[in-house]
């Protein structure tokens, strides 16, 4: 199962990730995170180090259709915006460039 941690990780490509802001459970307002462990004292949307995100990101959660298993979040390196997408509850990482590139864009989301 993933992690957040993982796929924010994995889409760093090895670049010191600089920040993480934390978000709902996707836009799902009612349902209450039972998978975030302490979800309720999560800081949410302020803006947080790698090192103080990390608790907050290393909890496994399904990634497939239903509720969210995992929260909103953004997340930047020195080269790209970091995030996940959600169909139907369905979730899924994506990058988008932090600055203006050359480049095919894709289309994240169902």
């Amino acid at each position: 199962m993933p992690t957040l941690k993982d796929w924010i990780e994995e889409l760093a490509k090895g670049e010191a990730i600089e920040a993480v802001v934390l978000g709902e459970m996707g836009g799902w307002s009612d349902y209450g995170g039972e998978e975030v462990p302490n979800y309720v004292d999560c800081p949410k949307g302020v803006v947080l180090s790698w090192e103080d995100a990390i608790q907050w990101l290393s909890y496994e959660f399904s990634s497939s259709f239903g509720a969210p298993g995992c929260q909103a979040i953004y997340a930047w390196t020195a080269t790209q915006v970091i995030s996940v997408s959600q169909y139907d509850g369905s979730t899924t990482p994506f990058s988008i460039p932090r600055n203006p590139v050359d480049g095919m864009p894709g289309m994240p989301g169902g």
